[in-house]
């Protein structure tokens, strides 16, 4: 895992072993398969993880007990290559966080996975207080999807 953070993002980025269109597959519709349940709103340990894959989709957690967490909304959303969301974990709906997930091929059946997470623009200086969660954050999450993507 490569990190390339800085004071105004939390950028990450893994190679997988699988092409930009399995990946961008994988990510998106398979999320409820490899998300860490570590990282919910619930603490459920079976709780799921989806992404409803169009411009305005939510990005959601639904428990055992099928209570929905909602954690975002989909704002582009460009298979294979592209997908972005407003993120609401660690701040709030009010004043969501941004994050962007791009696949980029580096060859047939290998893609680099990064992730951008930005935030003070948006959530002033709540992102300085939580930037450190988002980034060892993002840094189980890509752990888990590599290990899947495997």
């Amino acid at each position: 895992m490569i990190d390339h953070d800085s004071e105004n993002a939390v950028s990450k980025s893994i190679v997988v072993e699988v092409d930009v269109a399995k990946a961008f597959r994988l990510w998106t519709e398979q999320i409820r398969v490899w998300w860490p349940v570590s990282h919910s709103r619930s603490g459920d340990p079976r709780t799921k993880v989806f992404i409803e894959g169009k411009v305005g989709g939510r990005f959601y957690e639904c428990a055992s007990d099928g209570v929905e967490y909602n954690w975002g909304a989909v704002d582009v959303w460009d298979p294979p290559d592209r997908l972005a969301f407003t993120w609401y974990l660690g701040s709030s709906w009010e004043h969501p966080t941004r994050v962007e997930v791009h696949f980029v091929a580096m060859a047939e059946n290998k893609t680099r996975v990064e992730i951008t997470h930005r935030g003070p623009e948006l959530i002033g200086v709540l992102w300085g207080q939580r930037k450190h969660v988002f980034s060892a954050a993002w840094n189980s999450v890509l752990s888990k999807f590599e290990a899947f993507a495997a």
